[in-house]
């Protein structure tokens, strides 16, 4: 059976600015490993740049699953960490951890900068599977600039290399692009399987994945066969079952067996309450140009569009963006405040960016005009390095680690610890190798029957909830003076244990009145 009517490739033209295969190879090669090498700047500092809260939620799931199976390591480390793990709530499946912590096996330690080599790596074969695709388009030096934005783009250097799911994510999602246009042009079972497992892939990587990809193959479908034909389509199906299974099978699990995935969508998915606020879109556009580079950059990528010459291509992206639309009404929330939710954009962003550069490109072809075009290109390269230097220079967090070992080191890992204190908690956890139950969430603390409304309910749902806690470790301390109730049942009611710069421990052993 033919593939997709409409679908085929086009032939990659000869880049203007580099028309020997030779430089042009090199140009690639030399982009992609620089790329890679910014990301290993300040390699070590400990991943407190961005997103700290939920990379050392990950640091920590590797570090439990490394010491259940490291020899000869102590009896409490592995106590600690085992409780630490088990104390995470189920999201995704945990890949990269386990990847990681295997490598903490081989190397023989706990390196936690192992984990931005990894997130880097995804990223930059993402960059080279986004240039195939490129290409695959039609795309000559459009390619080269589309490839250069993706591992340049400010955000694609500080989230790309995060200690998340999300990287490796995102280049799975590239894979399944590619993969599903090529099987649309060939229509062959190998990139029906290719198609199939790339997008199952991501899709079970991080479960949003979905709207990045779902959305632009059910466009190209829909548009380019009669309905009929689908359903008789084995290949169709073969993409169907292998995209959505894996996610299937594991959402399955931990809603139904498990259950430790049910509370993933209390708050999460559908909010209409966000539909009618003007704040709310306001925010996802400003978040959407905080990790494009600026908002002209999705006005060019998706002006550039047009120039795709591919019509079923050109459908796929279009649908693709639809399917970011509707992600931002699922997840409401997560699109104004939590940007790396919006890291596939990047590369999709990237797509329309080359059309344009392309078209550019063609109107400065001129020999007179080439060395500026060239100079670009150059100046592009150096620039994305300047910033990733920057970027990951501009703060040194490896002072960290001292002063939370510090902190905890006045109570045990024996001690039941609960905190207001930085990231949840977690950096505490981590580097002071104690068990913490983060304060933010004492409303669920809170025993059932007390009432908070007033400062005698609260002292006394406070008094009953404390019961079970050994210590009350203090970091932060502005949020600390501000929460007027909690100082004062602190202050009023129970002893000061330890106090020093930025940190106080209160005892809970016993309140007095």
């Amino acid at each position: 059976m033919g593939g997709l009517s409409g679908m085929t490739s086009e032939r990659p033209k000869v880049s203007v600015l580099f028309p020997s295969r030779s430089w042009h190879f090199a140009v690639l090669v030399v982009i992609l490993l620089t790329g890679f090498a910014v990301r290993l700047y300040d390699l070590t500092d400990p991943p407190l740049d961005y997103a700290s809260s939920r990379q050392l939620r990950s640091a920590i799931i590797a570090r439990g699953i490394y010491y259940q199976i490291a020899p000869d390591v102590p009896a409490w480390q592995r106590e600690v960490a085992a409780r630490q793990r088990g104390s995470q709530e189920m999201l995704e499946p945990e890949l990269l951890e386990n990847i990681t912590a295997l490598t903490y096996l081989v190397v023989g330690g706990e390196y936690l900068w192992i984990a931005r080599i990894y997130s880097s790596l995804f990223w930059t074969l993402g960059g080279l599977v986004l240039y195939s695709l490129l290409r695959f388009l039609g795309f000559g030096d459009g390619a080269v600039i589309g490839l250069l934005y993706y591992l340049f783009d400010p955000f694609a250097l500080l989230a790309g290399r995060t200690f998340q799911p999300d990287p490796l994510m995102t280049a799975a999602i590239i894979c399944a692009w590619l993969s599903f246009l090529k099987w649309g042009k060939y229509h062959t079972t190998p990139w029906a399987w290719a198609a199939g497992l790339s997008a199952g892939a991501a899709i079970l990587i991080k479960s949003t994945a979905f709207f990045f990809i779902f959305f632009g193959i059910a466009a190209v479908l829909l548009t380019g066969r009669r309905f009929r034909d689908l359903v008789k389509d084995g290949q169709v199906w073969l993409i169907g079952i292998l995209a959505a299974l894996p996610a299937l099978l594991y959402h399955v699990y931990g809603f139904f067996i498990s259950g430790e995935l049910r509370g993933q969508l209390s708050g999460r998915l559908f909010n209409p309450a966000l539909w009618d606020q003007t704040d709310f879109y306001l925010g996802w556009l400003n978040t959407t140009g905080k990790v494009l580079g600026h908002e002209i950059i999705l006005v060019l990528s998706l002006l550039g569009l047009a120039l795709v010459r591919n019509k079923i291509a050109r459908t796929y992206l279009w649908g693709t963006w639809l399917g970011f639309v509707v992600y931002g009404f699922a997840v409401s929330y997560y699109v104004t405040t939590h940007s790396y939710y919006l890291l596939p954009t990047i590369p999709l962003a990237a797509v329309g960016l080359g059309a344009s550069g392309e078209w550019l490109v063609d109107r400065l072809g001129k020999p007179r005009l080439l060395w500026l075009a060239r100079a670009g290109v150059g100046a592009a390269l150096l620039l994305g390095v300047a910033t990733g230097y920057y970027l990951y220079g501009r703060e040194d967090f490896r002072h960290e680690p001292a002063y939370y070992q510090k902190v905890a080191s006045f109570v045990t890992p024996d001690d039941s610890v609960i905190a207001l204190s930085q990231d949840y908690g977690f950096r505490l956890a981590y580097f002071g190798w104690i068990n913490v139950q983060p304060w933010q969430g004492f409303d669920k603390l809170t025993p059932e029957g007390y009432d908070l409304s007033s400062p005698e309910g609260y002292s006394k749902a406070f008094t009953a909830a404390m019961e079970e806690f050994d210590y009350f470790i203090i970091t932060r301390m502005k949020d600390f003076r501000q929460d007027d109730l909690l100082s004062e049942e602190l202050d009023n009611h129970y002893t000061l244990f330890k106090e020093g710069g930025g940190y106080r421990i209160y005892d809970l052993g016993e309140r007095w009145e």
